[in-house]
């Protein structure tokens, strides 16, 4: 999942800080493994750098917020609903995409539809290429042929539930999350 992406797509709901938007990115989607807060934080200054997002109003206590600029917004309305990949890669990984799914259809203006739509596209054409390797009969990466043709049927069939039943949007969270250290875990 980009993380780039996933800020500009949780700022879409108004001005946060860093560790607000760490949180709402960690509890809408099912990453394997925690982001780093400090990666949120260097990678809200790399677009700040970039003019995608700008320094707002700061909080009570002189937290930073940041929120999208004009091309912040866009260039989140083109990630909410499209399926391209992560640069480099030539599609996207079921990880990627299921963390993509889950974080647009969790946002109130989050047009799932559409985004299954592109993604159903993408695996369709996985499961069509492989088919064709199929009927080549070539037993030199056969296996892993079957995978991605396994893998492919099941992101389009995770992706009808999906559209069968869309996850009810939330809204930001209002519970702010504990600056500092976390309590370490008593030894007994």
């Amino acid at each position: 999942m980009s993380v780039r992406a996933s800020i500009l797509g949780v700022l879409t709901l108004g001005a946060a800080y860093g560790l607000q938007v760490h949180t709402e990115i960690e509890s809408r989607c099912e990453r394997v493994g925690e982001i780093n807060v400090g990666q949120i934080y260097s990678t809200l200054s790399r677009l700040r750098a970039s003019g995608l997002v700008e320094a707002a109003e700061a909080t009570r206590d002189g937290l930073p917020l940041y929120e999208l600029t004009a091309d912040g917004r866009a260039e989140a309305a083109r990630w909410l609903t499209s399926a391209e990949p992560t640069a480099g890669a030539a599609r996207a990984s079921w990880h990627e995409m299921v963390d993509h799914v889950l974080i647009v259809s969790s946002l109130p203006h989050g047009d799932v539809t559409s985004l299954v739509e592109a993604y159903r596209v993408n695996w369709r054409s996985v499961v069509d290429e492989t088919a064709v390797y199929s009927e080549a009969g070539s037993d030199q990466g056969s296996l892993r042929e079957q995978a991605e043709r396994m893998l492919a049927e099941s992101a389009l069939a995770w992706l009808d539930q999906v559209v069968l039943r869309p996850p009810a949007p939330t809204g930001p969270s209002t519970k702010r999350p504990r600056r500092g250290r976390r309590p370490a875990l008593l030894q007994v």
